[in-house]
């Protein structure tokens, strides 16, 4: 019998209330995929019965919405906003920002607010932090065919990772004690099947398994 060890398990939420993304079944063996090339566990919750079963987010090393929508559980919200604040550490993809647009919380924490997009188009990927972990394996400028958001509510406080025209589209932020990075690539099948993404969501698992165990180190240093 083979046993593996898990480095991490992280929980990666793909329930929606609203659209639902045709990309979403391939967004989660392309990231099953990656994390087990890094020894990490990944566990889903596709619905809300599947969510608010995590509530507490006990044993999770990191969350992971991917292509989220809607007015998800509420109770789930604040549990996860804390365990945020406490010191885990969150990614959002996709449309992770047009999810919860009824909590100014939800939305501090990722970042921004999903506005509007016009429709797909070939867009140039500019790489603004070429030494980050999520970014520093990709080719820059990258063209690449997308769908683009426009955000509001904007935080004053992000690390932008990615640009289009200049906008941001991917970025990092601290929210309270926790580590959150968001990107809004990952609305197209082809877009998670593409070389170029594939490395951009490798480079982000790296980065979410380097903050889970800093904030264990962290954890461990503040102990009695």
């Amino acid at each position: 019998m083979h046993w593996t060890l898990f480095a991490a398990r992280i929980l990666v939420v793909t329930a929606t209330e609203g659209f639902r993304h045709d990309s979403i079944e391939v967004a989660e063996s392309t990231i099953q995929e990656l994390a087990a090339a890094q020894s990490a566990e990944v566990v889903f919750a596709r619905t809300n019965d599947d969510l608010r079963s995590h509530i507490g987010f006990y044993g999770i090393s990191a969350v992971i919405f991917v292509n989220t929508t809607g007015e998800l559980d509420p109770v789930a919200r604040q549990s996860l906003l804390a365990w945020v604040t406490r010191g885990g550490t969150f990614v959002g993809i996709h449309s992770a920002t047009d999810t919860w647009h009824s909590s100014p919380e939800y939305i501090e924490m990722i970042g921004a607010e999903f506005a509007s997009h016009p429709p797909d188009f070939e867009a140039t990927f500019r790489i603004e932090a070429p030494s980050h972990l999520a970014t520093k394996s990709l080719p820059s400028p990258h063209v690449m065919l997308e769908e683009i958001y426009s955000f509001a509510n904007v935080a004053g406080d992000i690390h932008v990772l990615m640009t289009v025209d200049g906008a941001p589209v991917a970025w990092e932020k601290r929210y309270g004690n926790g580590e959150v990075l968001y990107t809004a690539l990952g609305h197209r099948e082809d877009v998670w099947q593409s070389p170029w993404f594939r490395a951009h969501v490798r480079g982000i698992l790296t980065w979410t398994l380097a903050q889970q165990r800093a904030g264990g180190r962290r954890r461990a240093a503040s102990s009695p």
